[in-house]
């Protein structure tokens, strides 16, 4: 069982996150994405890879084998810390260089929320343990609530499997005595607060 939590843990890691959403939007019956070239729509999802996948995941890889982190589950604060402000710094680059192309903000606005999400968890990650596995599902299920209410271009079913996915990643982490109770409890709160500022604002 414990092989398979594990397993969960990193095929449903935070770090592909941003690439799942992407590859979501791009294929929704979204009205704008008749309008976009398909060459664009390759250029969207190569950058989206390239910044928030490959360039973190080398940093990673190469902070190993340097010593930097002693782990690639990085499950200490520093390297928690370390994690979310990669994965936060390369979110923000991908946002401005796509941001740059004047996009609608419906293929940007994820990347600002993520890198949102990502500076609060970092803020809150230097006083309290909390799910980051979790964490990054929640802001996940938030940014579909924000799509749903913003451009109706995600429907019930995806918005269900992003619940049902984040259920299992929680049970996963709970099975492998990464988290309590709480701190999962904590990361699915957090991890809605970014959405719920833009609501508000």
């Amino acid at each position: 069982m414990n092989k398979l939590s594990r397993l969960i843990s990193w095929l449903l890691h935070p770090i592909f996150l941003p690439s799942i959403f992407t590859i979501l939007i791009l294929n929704s019956d979204f009205y704008m994405n008749s309008l976009l070239k398909p060459e664009a729509m390759r250029i969207i999802m190569l950058v989206v890879l390239i910044f928030t996948l490959a360039i973190p995941s080398l940093i990673f890889v190469a902070s190993r084998y340097l010593g930097v982190i002693s782990s690639l589950e990085m499950e200490n604060r520093q390297e928690r810390i370390f994690l979310i402000t990669v994965i936060g710094i390369s979110t923000w680059f991908c946002w401005r260089l796509l941001a740059n192309y004047e996009l609608p903000a419906y293929y940007t606005n994820y990347l600002l929320i993520i890198f949102a999400g990502s500076a609060f968890g970092l803020i809150i990650s230097f006083f309290k343990k909390f799910s980051l596995h979790v964490f990054g599902w929640s802001i996940i299920l938030s940014v579909c609530v924000w799509y749903i209410f913003s451009w109706q271009s995600v429907g019930t079913p995806i918005f269900a499997l992003a619940v049902a996915l984040t259920g299992i990643v929680a049970w996963s982490r709970l099975k492998l005595n990464a988290h309590k109770p709480g701190e999962i409890y904590l990361g699915f709160g957090l991890g809605l607060v970014p959405v719920v500022v833009m609501f508000v604002l």
